[in-house]
């Protein structure tokens, strides 16, 4: 299992983290999108997109730094 991340600017709300837990070389198994600057976390269990395109670019991250905002995640939506 690696994790991996990507990042862009959200117009008015700041840069946004896409991260990804992904099996062999790009099949995607969980995903979520992290926005700091108005602290919002959308986890998606079973993913819109199953194959990560182009890996290469993204950028490698710690697997505490992905599970601790995905269970941040899940409590959340259990809260609502």
């Amino acid at each position: 299992m690696k994790y991996l991340e990507t990042e862009q600017v959200i117009p008015a709300k700041g840069m946004s983290y896409t991260m990804y837990e992904v099996e062999g070389e790009d099949q995607i198994l969980k995903m979520m999108t992290y926005i700091p600057n108005t602290d919002e976390i959308h986890i998606y269990p079973k993913p819109p997109v199953k194959k990560l395109y182009k890996p290469e670019l993204c950028k490698v991250i710690d697997e505490l730094v992905f599970s601790e905002l995905w269970k941040l995640g899940e409590e959340r939506k259990a809260a609502k």
